[in-house]
């Protein structure tokens, strides 16, 4: 069943890829404007990481009647970069294309926004030359 589950997965995968291409192919084509784009990634990654830490913020605040006002704030920033995004696809394409692929395209980007700042993190912790710390 594991093996069948990491077939499908990879499926999934290379179909997502092939739909991408197809995205970015056709709006270069007409509209030349590529919507899957390592900067975009990098922008949709960091609003999803501060409306993560910005909503754990706001709860953990709401829980030890703290101040909320910093999660809002990070929560708000986090929204207006997925609002300038969305702007910056329909002035750059047609309203229609521009937002259904917009949001097409913040769906796609949770997993690899996900898995990029794991990376992130993973390559700091390498190029910092860190090693973990063993207590006997």
């Amino acid at each position: 069943m594991m093996v069948l589950t990491i077939i499908g997965l990879l499926a999934i995968i290379y179909i997502l890829f092939l739909f991408v291409e197809y995205v970015n192919r056709r709006s270069r084509k007409y509209y030349r404007y590529e919507f899957f784009t390592y900067e975009n990634l990098a922008v949709v990654t960091s609003a999803y990481i501060l409306l993560f830490f910005g909503h754990n913020m706001y709860i953990e605040a709401l829980n030890n009647n703290g101040d909320m006002l910093n999660g809002e704030l990070l929560m708000g920033i986090g929204v207006l970069i997925v609002l300038s995004l969305l702007l910056v696809h329909v002035s750059s394409t047609s309203v229609g294309f521009g937002l259904f692929f917009g949001f097409i395209q913040l769906l796609i980007y949770i997993p690899a926004g996900i898995v990029s700042f794991i990376g992130l993190i993973m390559l700091i912790a390498w190029l910092m030359d860190t090693k973990p710390v063993y207590r006997l």
